[in-house]
């Protein structure tokens, strides 16, 4: 959801979680990828092609 450009408003919307529950988990997500920003977040999931395992192309 990062990717799609979703605030973490917009995520916990979609997934009825709290903001702060979001940001929580999108904080994890960067420690585990080593990455610092949501554009170099989305920049690695459309280089590699995957999310949680699973390939976005096809």
């Amino acid at each position: 959801m990062v990717a799609e450009g979703l605030t973490n408003q917009a995520m916990a919307d979609r997934l009825c979680l709290s903001p702060r529950t979001v940001e929580s988990h999108v904080a994890r997500v960067y420690r585990k990828t080593g990455v610092e920003t949501r554009a170099a977040l989305a920049s690695l999931v459309v280089r590699d092609g995957t999310v949680a395992g699973q390939s976005l192309r096809g």
